[in-house]
């Protein structure tokens, strides 16, 4: 798996050029015209800029019954993520023509959007806490609500010199653990994951990274962490109850990892494990986080008060003001 990274802005092109001679006119691609892309397999037989060629999407998507919001937030997702540019960027270079290469897959990636399959697997990556992590449907998509988590945990960690010890359970991409690492330098981090397709991103996230002190482990909960203690434990497990599937989008549902999203005791089965083994596997002053279903806040710090009685547990709320994340204080 690869990024998919074409040109820069200043390397799109420029506006309409004027052909130098009459051979020159006869020869050079001309011109999109909307009739050359009616159903195009690839339009790097024409001129286009791209706001041309996402008029021209935005057209198939709305045909196709996306709404117009979720149609150009996915389209400005996949031009900024193809260029490696933020979105102000790009709407300054709108009027841009589009390189060949984009050109060439472009009725690919919208045909794509059009089955709802998410843009961060049609690139191949997906942002999270300002890096982009390598992600396909092995994994899920990294949601700006986990970043809110990391930042607890980071602020919660401080400086100081002393390794942290950190195990994250249900890794998937391995984006809490290896930002983590990457932004808190004392951090050694341990990540596990049941499937062996989401631990094969994850090393290869934390490959790209140059991350070492990370190890990882095909392991259920911990099912191959005997004896192990660490500092912080964090997981951001399935938390979907099984009997909710049909309230899920369906780029969710037919994409995304059912392991990752679903599970089963109303969507509490995982904490229900992992509350089991924290008095066992955390330090003597070690700390637990979470995420959590919005409306799963008074069970999951039920579960956590169950397991470790004496325990500081916070309830925390997310930029909307619901229920988010769940520190647990041995």
């Amino acid at each position: 798996m690869t990024d998919k990274h074409f040109d820069t802005p200043p390397q799109f092109g420029s506006s309409k050029p004027q052909a130098n001679n009459q051979s020159d006119k006869l020869n050079a691609p001309k011109w999109f015209e909307w009739d050359d892309i009616k159903k195009p397999t690839d339009l790097s037989h024409v001129k286009i800029s791209l706001i041309e060629a996402k008029k021209w999407a935005l057209i198939e998507l709305r045909q196709a019954g996306m709404s117009e919001q979720d149609a150009k937030d996915n389209l400005d997702f996949l031009l900024s993520g193809a260029f490696n540019i933020n979105y102000g960027m790009l709407r300054a270079n709108m009027s841009r023509q589009m390189p060949a290469a984009l050109a060439t897959v472009w009725p690919k990636w919208v045909s794509e959007l059009v089955k709802n399959r998410p843009p961060q697997y049609i690139l191949g990556h997906a942002p999270f806490f300002g890096r982009e992590f390598l992600v396909d449907e092995r994994v899920l998509v990294p949601r700006p609500e986990t970043e809110e988590l990391v930042d607890w945990i980071l602020k919660d960690a401080g400086s100081g010199v002393q390794p942290v010890s950190v195990l994250d359970i249900g890794t998937g991409s391995g984006a809490i653990i290896e930002t983590l690492m990457l932004e808190n330098q004392r951090v050694r981090g341990f990540a596990t994951d049941i499937s062996d397709g989401a631990l094969t991103i994850a090393q290869a996230n934390a490959q790209r990274f140059e991350l070492s002190f990370l190890h990882f482990a095909k392991s259920d909960v911990y099912g191959q962490l005997d004896g192990l203690v660490f500092d912080i434990i964090v997981s951001n497990p399935p938390y979907i109850a099984t009997q909710d599937k049909h309230e899920m989008d369906a780029s969710v549902l037919t994409f995304e990892p059912h392991t990752a999203l679903f599970a089963d005791h109303d969507g509490l089965d995982i904490y229900e494990r992992i509350a089991a083994g924290l008095d066992e596997h955390l330090t003597e002053h070690g700390r637990a986080y979470f995420e959590i279903g919005y409306q799963q806040g008074p069970a999951v710090v039920n579960l956590m008060k169950a397991a470790l009685p004496n325990a500081k547990i916070t309830l925390r709320q997310d930029f909307a003001g619901l229920d988010r994340m769940i520190r647990v204080e041995k």
